[in-house]
């Protein structure tokens, strides 16, 4: 187990994407940086219970912006970590599906427009979806959130077992109380998830859990499929089952999240939607047994947008939250910018 060193350039409170993935983008710029995470391994919340879906087009512009740039560099740099399949994002409205255009449009990335019966010749099991209109984007993709996580942490120093109990500004920077002991920092980086602001005393974080299942059904293998609308949910194939979310979306205190009944009773009600059943007219999705189960938990800011950089009020701190479930595609491209805010923050 590493030790706890007493002092460090940076101090990274968090071993999610948002904190690998600065302490990796530090790394590369030859700073020192030290990951203080409160389990036994990174990852062990939001980040390591990702269903990997690459997408790139996201609700907005900014959060659009990091999601394009992180894609192309899992693509480039952690190509390993990423397979090319592509992804459709279906809408029960006609001007949502021309917003997304638009987006992807100003951001140069390449769509397709698609019909309901494109979508369904893909993806019969969702034939009772109200479909307005679809877009392919070919340069999406699934990520394999363990090895990308393992690949940020390979070179980089992370301290487990060591929740931090309060920080403390000094002259040079703050102290930080944990588990492990005390150590200063020049800087610290909140990337404490869903938990951000807590130490600081910032207002909290909008937290919201979520389930994915994967069920004992054969499911097209790619381009998985995104349908924003009344009856959110999407599906992609997994290992010859079937990876699908209902989107569920209560909101809950930050925790170690688990599965629950209610999140079971929403997937069946959104398959029963989707009159999800097979074009061989035999097998459907909404009897399919549960192979797998788990929830995680999305942390949002009041703006819905990520709060990445240096805090106006106080030199020492800088922001890596509100990732908003987006954190596996925009991780690399979010490592970056907090990187470059950490070395301003330094000067």
């Amino acid at each position: 187990m590493l030790a706890l060193p007493t002092t460090t350039d940076v101090a990274i409170v968090g071993g999610g994407f948002a904190g690998v993935a600065t302490a990796w983008a530090l790394a590369r710029r030859g700073v020192a940086a030290v990951v203080l995470e409160r389990e036994a391994a990174p990852g062990r919340f939001a980040s390591g219970r990702s269903a990997g879906l690459g997408r790139q087009l996201a609700e907005d512009d900014a959060t659009s912006a990091l999601t394009i740039s992180g894609a192309g560099l899992l693509r480039g740099q952690f190509a390993a970590v990423w397979q090319p399949c592509g992804g459709i994002l279906s809408f029960d409205r006609h001007a949502a599906a021309e917003a997304y255009e638009a987006r992807a449009a100003r951001f140069g990335v390449a769509v397709e427009r698609v019909d309901r019966a494109g979508v369904v010749a893909r993806w019969p099991g969702v034939a009772g979806l109200p479909i307005a209109a679809a877009l392919y984007v070919p340069s999406d993709g699934v990520i394999d959130v363990g090895a990308l996580l393992a690949l940020f942490a390979r070179d980089i120093a992370i301290v487990c077992d060591a929740k931090v109990a309060g920080v403390e500004p000094t002259a040079r920077g703050a102290r930080l109380a944990t588990a492990r002991g005390a150590i200063e920092a020049r800087v610290v980086v909140d990337a404490a998830g869903a938990w951000a602001g807590e130490l600081t005393g910032d207002p909290p974080l909008e937290s919201f859990k979520r389930h994915v299942y994967v069920l004992e059904a054969a499911g097209a293998g790619a381009p998985f499929l995104w349908h924003l609308g009344d009856d959110e949910l999407y599906v992609r194939g997994d290992a010859g089952g079937l990876l699908v979310s209902p989107c569920d979306a209560a909101a809950t205190a930050p925790a170690d999240q688990q599965p629950d009944a209610t999140g079971e009773a929403m997937l069946r009600a959104r398959l029963a939607a989707a009159m999800a059943t097979m074009s061989s007219g035999t097998a459907a999705w909404g009897d399919a047994p549960v192979v797998r189960r788990w929830a995680c938990q999305r942390a949002f800011t009041a703006s819905r947008t990520m709060r990445l950089g240096r805090d106006p009020a106080r030199p020492w701190l800088v922001w890596a939250a509100g990732l908003g479930g987006h954190g596996a595609t925009a991780s690399a491209a979010v490592g970056e910018v907090v990187a470059d805010a950490c070395i301003a923050a330094l000067a």
